[in-house]
């Protein structure tokens, strides 16, 4: 009996907090996220669009940035059925604990190609800059207000 009851409320506990992460993912992407509107990869052009590029670089970037939205575009649709999916399960009056975590999975799956996908692309992009103008790119999105440290990130 005691262990049936651990079960329910470990199973109440990841409903709870999946359910909480749905939402603030569904949040910050409908805001944009901590990137602003089009996530980093929005960022990252909008912070190229102040860089001075000889015309063969920004054509070049425009380009990166063209793939790396139709690819983004194509998660879209398969993201959105997943938080559909997941929300149907923590909408069950007892919904699977196994069910739950492999539509997690699955989610956390698409937002790992949402990431790689912006992360080629500022590759890309910070191929065709000179030192200078990455280090303006990189100083833009806050690393250099933070704190750009060269030892690996560890406080002095």
């Amino acid at each position: 009996m005691q262990g049936s009851w651990r079960k329910r409320l470990a199973v109440i506990a990841v409903v709870l907090a999946t359910g909480a992460m749905v939402a603030a993912s569904a949040m910050a992407n409908r805001h944009g996220g901590r990137h602003g509107p089009g996530g980093m990869l929005g960022g990252i052009e909008r912070g190229v669009d102040r860089l001075e590029l000889t015309p063969e670089n920004r054509k070049a970037a425009d380009a990166i940035f063209d793939e790396a939205r139709t690819e983004l575009r194509a998660l879209r649709d398969p993201s959105r059925t997943a938080h559909d999916k997941l929300r149907e399960l923590l909408d069950q009056q007892s919904p699977s604990l196994e069910a739950v975590l492999a539509q997690a999975d699955a989610i956390g799956a698409l937002e790992l190609e949402v990431k790689k996908t912006e992360l080629e692309a500022m590759v890309k992009v910070r191929q065709l800059l000179t030192a200078e103008q990455w280090q303006q790119l990189h100083s833009q999105h806050g690393r250099g207000r933070h704190g750009d440290r060269s030892d690996g990130g560890k406080p002095s």
